[in-house]
Order: C-alpha cells, then sequence, then structure tokens
C-alpha cells in the first residue's frame, strides 16, 4: 500500500490536485512541526486512547492524523473526534469523493445509504474534472458512491472509538463525530 508521504509528494506535485483537496475537501498538507503544533493545541487538557501522528489539518484547526493501528482519525477544533477512514487509502477513497468529511457527519448522511447517496449528489464539487479522475486511477482508488458509504460507515464503526477525554476540569471530553 503506498505510503502517506508518497501520496503527499504527489499532491503537492500537482497543484490542481492540492488545490482541489484544500478548497473542496479543506484538507491541508502544512509542515510536520505546524501540524504537531496544532494537534499538541487540541490536545491540551486531554488524553487519547490512541497515538496519533498528524498528517493534515483543515482550515478551521482541525487534524487528520493516523493512529497507532494504521486507520486514520480526525479531530476538529470543535471538540469532536472520531475514525473516518480504515487506512490511508481508504482516507483519499472517502475525502476526494465526499469533499468536506465533517459536513456528512453534521447532516447525518451516515445514517443510511439513501440519506448519504442524496448528500453525496446534491454536494457541488467538481468530481468529474480529468485531474481527478487521473487521481483515482493512478492510485488505484474507488469513485462508486455506494462502495464509498461503506468505506466510510465501516470505518466509523470501527472499534474502539477515538477517544478524547478531558484530564483538567478547564476541559471537556469530545463527542464522537458521527452519532450513528
Amino acid at each position: 500500500m503506498k505510503s502517506i508521504e508518497n501520496y503527499i509528494k504527489q499532491i503537492k506535485n500537482n497543484e490542481d490536485i492540492e488545490n482541489y483537496l484544500s478548497s473542496e475537501c479543506d484538507v491541508d498538507f502544512e509542515s510536520k512541526e505546524d501540524l504537531k503544533d496544532d494537534l499538541d493545541f487540541l490536545m491540551e487538557g486531554a488524553k487519547c486512547n490512541y497515538e496519533l501522528t498528524p498528517f493534515a489539518c483543515d482550515g478551521s484547526g482541525g487534524i487528520y492524523a493516523v493512529l497507532d493501528n494504521s486507520k486514520i482519525g480526525y479531530i476538529d477544533s470543535e471538540g469532536q473526534a472520531g475514525i473516518i477512514a480504515n487506512n490511508i487509502k481508504d482516507f483519499f477513497n472517502i475525502i476526494i469523493n465526499c469533499g468536506i468529511i465533517s459536513d456528512y457527519a453534521k447532516f447525518n448522511c451516515l445514517k443510511n445509504l439513501e440519506k448519504f447517496i442524496e448528500y453525496y449528489n446534491e454536494i457541488e464539487i467538481p468530481r468529474e474534472e480529468v485531474f481527478i479522475k487521473e487521481f483515482i486511477k493512478d492510485n488505484l482508488l474507488e469513485n462508486n458512491p455506494n462502495k464509498i458509504y461503506e468505506l466510510l460507515k465501516d470505518a466509523v464503526m470501527s472499534e474502539p472509538k477515538l477517544v478524547i477525554e478531558a484530564i483538567d476540569e478547564d476541559y471537556v471530553d469530545y463527542i464522537q463525530l458521527f452519532n450513528i
């Protein structure tokens, strides 16, 4: 399986994909130092049941991280966290097709396949652009929304959940990003 570093290198070498991921998916690849600082800020006064290695961020201070079991977690800056992919390939399968993953949680799109497909078709992201299709093809990614739904739902329902608990009374526990 392709490593995160290989995906990031490929993305950094393709301005169209990098811009698409940033603008349509809210995924940015910053320096390791900046990502570590962002994660440290999010984890201030808290502990996590996984070791986290951040690899990307969103525009509002959230972090995408590889968990110590190779699953991909998301921690937002508003007190929500959860597993969103079972591995890095599934992360790109999901994110490249779905756009902003937290919107799927906000609108409870994993309730059932029909709700997911309805929202998937409703959002206006340029999935049909040639550079997106080439990225999907070059990386042997999925573009069938039914399969994307299964990948995301399987990850979200995996156990143990990504849990972030407050260890300082000035903070509160994170809640699960997806409530299914």
